[in-house]
């Protein structure tokens, strides 16, 4: 008798956990969302690395595969296995290389995330190809702008309704108190640039609760 989880089970695959910008949205997002709602598993194809150890750090799985060559079967077995044996509901991969081994795989009773960072015009003509074949193969498309998300229906041809923009998350201070010199000099920096503190917070965008209310439609 199979037992259902009462957490939504996601798996988030992505080439590297390095320090950079994909990587470092996919941590905050990891570490964000609220634990007795969500199990998280984390798959870096290739390496680990800075924000490895912050999810480890959080008690979130990672995994990592050492994929050694751009057309990797032995990487792409061993995702299948492992994605197979963590039983997700949800698979979110980022960036092509992640976005074109989550595709695919033989699936599957999961939902297909996948994230684009950029409008990718660098892209080879077999590579927008490629995303082109496998666009029927994704449940929604995520992008962190307007632009990413345009650039990706004209040259994918994946219907509107299963796209979706989610801006880039920004992690917030701690509050300060209003009588320490921190604060006096987060006023006056805010003065001296035209913008107060509190007019600077309501521009921060909060991309968990966002992703969080895509992946459970």
């Amino acid at each position: 008798m199979n037992v259902v989880s009462p957490r939504l089970r996601i798996v988030f695959v992505i080439p590297t956990l390095d320090q950079s910008g994909a990587e470092k949205q996919l941590a905050l997002l990891a570490t964000h969302l609220p634990a007795e709602q969500f199990d998280v598993h984390v798959i870096a194809l290739n390496r680990g690395g800075y924000y490895g150890q912050m999810l480890t750090e959080a008690g979130i799985p990672v995994h990592v595969l050492g994929k050694r060559w751009r057309v990797d079967p032995v990487t792409h077995f061993r995702l299948q296995k492992l994605v197979d044996k963590i039983q997700p509901d949800v698979v979110h991969s980022w960036l092509f290389a992640a976005n074109a081994h989550v595709r695919l795989l033989s699936r599957r009773t999961w939902k297909c995330v996948v994230g684009e960072r950029c409008v990718d015009s660098w892209k080879a003509g077999w590579q927008l190809k490629l995303d082109r074949r496998l666009a029927a193969r994704a449940d929604r498309l995520v992008g962190n702008s307007q632009s990413v998300v345009d650039f990706y229906a004209d040259k994918t041809g994946i219907e509107a309704e299963r796209l979706a923009v989610i801006p880039n998350a920004v992690e917030l201070p701690d509050p300060l108190d209003r009588d320490s010199p921190e604060f006096q000099e987060a006023r006056q920096s805010g003065w001296n640039s035209g913008i107060c503190p509190r007019m600077r917070s309501s521009l921060v965008t909060s991309a968990g609760w966002r992703i969080r209310s895509e992946l459970t439609r």
